[in-house]
């Protein structure tokens, strides 16, 4: 897994563990980054903050929600298009993580990049294979014949999880199996997705309170005309034959409807857009009503349209009849001794041979840590069903 992982031992996690076992591996964030693997575009959240907020100025965006701006875009090229979303998927969660672990973190302006500690797509074949040998998901690995390196095997949630919960990222999963609303929508989606945006940092993805947005909720002071960045991961959304990365959340002045903001490996971005600049962007609302890219009177670039990258409708782009949502919430730690963490957190542990918890105070949403326990029952996919 070259300049992402490398392989470590791992002590017996209780005195009962067999004598005779062969010693446990896992595979564990460098700390220093080696030669690059991949190439990815940053700074993306921080472009599609800048148009939300020239539609938030033109009367068009009510509100919306960002996750954090390290999240990089990976989208497929002729080499996986077709079958390589999932993977996609991953490396933009990855990406995420990467960017809080301090190894190499995606600035929020910059374009273009070569980030070491993504992974490619062959490398995460490899790493699914590895989950699979190590016990994760076995029902999964049977289903694809424990075999996916240089094959185009498509891959979903379920070895999403495979692939994140082997590296010690800690993961939850919503099951919305049925539409909740009319025509095959799912509200109650939306309403999982926007109270995860509208929760603090530190809180993981969980079933919606509601199966509709609380529009009381809207009409407080959250309700209030603004863009929020926050530092909440991404999530990855699954749905038969596509998978997507939830960076974010719109609400819209007209009848409040909304879209999810997504990162599409299979749609087609714009070529001004991981460049852009404010002065670039047209005040005015085109007449073509976002038809066009260039807006006519000002010969500027047309935010509406720009902004179908990432728009997700609720009507038109969900009315699937089930969808699945990932979400990360911590990492599983392999020291083994009372330290400092990132941002200068306490590291605590009850003793010598358990993990401790990196806490992240930077980065809060990163601070659930789990126990051994967990990180052994994480080899089974578990999902909360909605409703």
């Amino acid at each position: 897994m070259d300049g992402f992982l490398r392989l470590s031992p791992r002590e017996p996690r209780t005195p009962s563990s067999s004598p005779s076992s062969p010693p446990q591996t896992r595979l564990s964030f460098l700390e220093e980054p080696l030669p690059p693997s991949t190439t990815g575009i940053t700074g993306l959240i921080a472009k599609t903050r800048m148009l939300l907020e020239t539609s938030l100025a033109q009367g068009v965006t009510q509100q919306a929600y960002l996750a954090d701006p390290s999240a990089m875009f990976f989208q497929s090229d002729k080499s996986d298009r077709g079958w390589g979303c999932g993977y996609r998927n991953i490396q933009m969660m990855l990406s995420y993580v990467v960017g809080q672990t301090g190894t190499t973190a995606a600035a929020s302006t910059a374009t273009t990049t070569t980030t070491p500690n993504v992974p490619t797509i062959p490398e995460l074949q490899r790493q699914l294979e590895y989950a699979w040998t190590n016990g994760f998901d076995s029902q999964g690995a049977e289903q694809l014949k424990h075999k996916v390196e240089g094959t185009k095997k498509w891959i979903g949630t379920t070895e999403a999880w495979s692939v994140l919960c082997s590296l010690g990222i800690r993961c939850s999963i919503l099951d919305f199996h049925t539409p909740s609303g009319p025509d095959g929508t799912h509200p109650a989606m939306f309403a999982a997705v926007y109270e995860y945006f509208n929760s603090p940092n530190w809180s993981p993805l969980s079933a919606p309170l509601s199966l509709h947005v609380d529009n009381s909720r809207q009409n407080g002071n959250e309700g209030q005309d603004r863009i929020i960045q926050t530092a909440k991961p991404p999530l990855y959304m699954q749905h038969q034959g596509h998978s997507r990365t939830i960076v974010g959340i719109e609400i819209l002045k007209d009848d409040r409807e909304m879209n999810l903001l997504v990162f599409d490996p299979g749609r087609w971005l714009h070529n001004a857009i991981p460049t852009l600049r404010r002065d670039a962007i047209s005040q005015s609302i085109s007449p073509s009503l976002g038809s066009k890219a260039v807006v006519a009177g000002d010969k500027k670039l047309d935010a509406q349209y720009l902004l179908k990258a990432f728009r997700l409708q609720v009507g038109s782009g969900v009315a699937k009849a089930q969808y699945q949502l990932l979400g990360i919430s911590g990492l599983y730690n392999e020291d083994r001794c009372t330290g400092t963490g990132a941002g200068g957190s306490s590291l605590r542990s009850s003793s010598s041979t358990s993990p401790s918890l990196q806490l992240f105070t930077k980065y809060p949403s990163l601070s659930v840590g789990w126990t051994e326990d967990e990180h052994d029952s994480s080899k089974s996919v578990t999902s909360t069903r909605v409703p």
